[in-house]
């Protein structure tokens, strides 16, 4: 500012005598007019802002006293309710669930949801069911502590209803008493904030044409309810943003002021505490409207001191112009002299003022410039002979950098980049342009870079010119993406001290590594494949070896032993008890041997088709598994060929082995379509589901990833492929899709 008053002063010191009186006199005259404009307007705004901050005081103190009473209402209707639930209802989860039901039946005031919970918080009864979970617990929540602690009525701090909801519930406790008029648990009532028989009704009502009430949480800043819908759930800026609201929130203060609002207008504001909640009742109305005849009259005031300043000032400026008039004709001619219009040279001089002194410098500088002119010229031509042959030697040096097919980086001695060829950029992906000037270490992660520095030490103190990188392992680089890649390099040293140049040549083979590892990751499969399906073999003999030596064989002895006795020579009914139990004994070995023929090949697959093949083991499975079942399919009319059939048999057997042990399902779900072309076969359970993105990565071991590579393979041989659906929690489908070539269904 100080050296805005001594520049004015010199100015003014360069001016004639009539010249700085007729500037003086039009600052004074400009400057009073709109000093009694500000002061006329501002005492206006304050003799209005009073009279308005009166009638807001009253208008928010009817809404905060209207929410106050309906807030306790809903406190003495639940109160209410709790007296009515005996310990007897209380102990009976049921009747309380009858009550609760009767209340929201009959009452006049029903809150959103009603819970009753027992004294440790556990919900034991509630409605609307879509929002009661019966089990969950509340005893970590502020206001049931509170109302355990206090042993009266409790309103809870405001809570979304749903994440990424602007919509609000407040929930209001009353204690449950037993006999002895202990707490014996709490009635929660949740009240939802936008109801409009409580704070919706704040939607309605309005200050003045444009202004708006706000109800708000001095605890989080958060809007509870608004005349303007769009601004619930929204949050008020923080502590030290708006003083007032600091002083309204952390001191109670209810007065009335003029601030800069959040939403980025001024406004008055005034604000009403709620006895009931603690939350504040603010007023609001912008200023535009409060004080739109103040303004009229500020445009009216302005635009007449408006039009006196530029008459003024076109009246200073016709004079000044007449003064000016031959410094002006002679910066003209300078313009043109710099252009090149017309060779430098002298300015006559034609007024013995300042004007004139200031023109006879410059005809001094046109005569100085002349000589500087003639001495540069000479040294520009002999700088023109040098760099063109500079550019020859770089442009031919930049052409076989460009056309290499190696990535070429060259740093200086602080390790900047100062060349990045076309290979380079296109391994990075980053141009030339961006990284030139750049340090070397944002090729590089994170982590490498200190290890890069200190081999970058070594090879320059070590005094040999090139080396190969990775001598002390595998290098990688850093892609403008964020991606991390291997590569191979070379690096060489010219130059000493500050001119020192470091050049690297390196190679990507992200595509060779990743081959590797994908080589390597295929070999192990395959070996863990092989020794899973030599392991499933040997375990499916030993099954049926036993079944065969252990259990039918035993069956067979004692039929043999019942055979024997009825052949003895008994006869009636002490022949009869062997016969019947060795009927009954044959019978059961069938049965045995019959099931595990039917686990191994069933005769359905190749009698009846794949369709009573797939229904008779699905429905056999889900005895044994103890879930339900959904069997979905329609008979074709067509039987697709025996390789699909079995392999999607096999694929049942699969998928329900894996439900079995390890789904924990309730339910399967078993769909089998087929078209002219494709048969589409898919089981969903709603078990415990896994993480199939995690299952993809190969362990090493027998996991059930190679379960689900065993059944793709199995599909593909087939003509097939298999879809895995899976999300821990939220159960598994397997879907299988086959193309056909299909003949017709033999009759049988």
């Amino acid at each position: 500012m100080g050296r805005f008053w001594r520049d004015l002063f010199g100015l003014a010191n360069t001016l004639t005598l009539t010249a700085r009186v007729v500037l003086l006199v039009v600052s004074l005259f400009v400057a009073g007019i709109w000093a009694l404009a500000l002061s006329t307007t501002a005492a206006l705004e304050r003799d209005l802002t009073q009279l308005l901050s009166d009638n807001f005081s009253s208008e928010a103190t009817n809404v905060a006293a209207d929410l106050d009473r309906d807030v306790r209402l809903y406190v003495n209707t639940l109160a209410h309710l709790a007296d009515t639930l005996s310990p007897e209802i209380l102990a009976d989860p049921v009747k309380a669930d009858h009550a609760l039901d009767q209340f929201a039946d009959s009452s006049a005031v029903v809150p959103h949801d009603c819970f009753v919970t027992d004294a440790k918080g556990t919900i034991i009864a509630g409605y609307p069911a879509r929002f009661v979970q019966v089990g969950a617990s509340v005893a970590d929540l502020g206001y049931f502590r509170k109302l355990v602690a206090t042993g009266k009525p409790v309103i809870g701090e405001p809570a979304p209803e749903d994440i990424g909801q602007s919509n609000s519930t407040m929930a209001i406790a009353v204690p449950l008493r037993n006999g002895t008029g202990a707490i014996a648990g709490a009635l929660v009532g949740s009240v939802l904030l936008s109801d409009p028989l409580s704070f919706g009704q704040i939607e309605k009502l309005r200050v003045g044409r444009t202004g708006w009430f706000l109800v708000v949480s001095p605890t989080d800043r958060r809007i509870l309810a608004a005349t303007d819908r769009r601004r619930v759930g929204a949050v008020l800026p923080g502590h030290g943003i708006i003083p007032l609201l600091d002083r309204r929130f952390e001191q109670g203060y209810e007065g009335a002021e003029i601030v800069q609002a959040s939403i980025g207008t001024r406004i008055l504001s005034v604000a009403r505490k709620m006895e009931t909640t603690g939350w504040f009742v603010i007023a609001s109305n912008p200023t535009t409207e409060l004080f739109a005849p103040i303004a009229s009259l500020k445009r009216h005031i302005y635009l007449a001191a408006l039009l006196i300043s530029l008459a003024v000032a076109l009246i200073l400026r016709f004079f000044l112009a007449r003064q000016f008039a031959p410094l002006a004709q002679a910066g003209k001619a300078m313009r043109r002299m710099t252009k090149g219009e017309i060779p430098m040279a002298a300015i006559p001089v034609t007024r013995q003022d300042e004007i004139g002194e200031l023109i006879a410098d410059f005809n001094r500088l046109v005569e100085e410039r002349g000589r500087l002119d003639r001495s540069l010229q000479a040294e520009i031509i002999s700088r023109r002979q040098s760099n063109a042959a500079l550019r020859d030697s770089t442009e031919r040096l930049d052409g076989i950098y460009q056309t290499v097919g190696e990535g070429i980086v060259s740093t200086d001695a602080e390790q900047r980049i100062v060349l990045f060829n076309a290979a380079a950029e296109r391994i990075f992906g980053r141009s030339a342009d961006d990284i030139i000037g750049q340090h070397l270490n944002v090729l590089l992660p994170e982590r490498f870079r200190a290890r890069h520095a200190h081999q970058v030490a070594d090879f320059d103190s070590s005094g040999q010119t090139q080396r190969r990188m990775g001598t002390y392992g595998l290098i990688y680089g850093l892609r403008a993406s964020g991606e991390e890649f291997p590569l191979e390099a070379s690096v060489s040293q010219s130059g000493t001290g500050p001119n020192k140049l470091l050049t690297v040549i390196l190679r990507d083979i992200t595509e060779r590594r990743q081959a590797e590892q994908v080589r390597e990751q295929l070999v192990r499969q395959l070996e863990s494949l092989g020794g899973r399906l030599a392991t499933a073999q040997e375990d499916e003999r030993r099954e049926i070896a036993y079944v065969l030596h252990e259990e039918l064989g035993q069956e067979l002895t004692t039929l043999k032993l019942y055979l024997q006795m009825s052949l003895s020579g008994n006869s009636g009914s002490e022949a009869a008890v062997p016969r019947d139990e060795a009927l009954a004994m044959a019978v059961h070995a069938t049965e045995r041997v019959r099931r595990l023929v039917l686990d191994l090949e069933p005769p359905e697959l190749t009698q009846l088709g794949l369709y009573a093949a797939v229904r008779g083991y699905s429905q056999r499975q889900a005895a044994a598994g103890g879930w339900k079942l959904h069997f979905d399919a329609s008979k074709p009319e067509v039987r697709p060929p025996r390789a699909v059939e079995r392999a999607c048999f096999r694929l049942l057997q699969e998928g329900l082995r894996n439900v079995l042990e390890h789904s924990n399902a309730s339910e399967v779900w078993i769909d089998l379509r087929q078209s002219e072309d494709t048969l589409e076969f898919s089981i969903r359970d709603n078990g415990v589901g896994f993480d199939y993105d995690a299952s993809r990565e190969y362990d090493g071991g027998e996991s059930a990833n190679l379960g689900l590579l065993g059944m793709q393979i199995r599909a593909k041989q087939a003509g097939g492929s298999v879809e895995i659906r899976a999300t821990a929690g939220a159960g598994t489908e397997v879907l299988a899709v086959f193309a056909l070539h299909t003949t017709t269904v033999e009759s049988v």
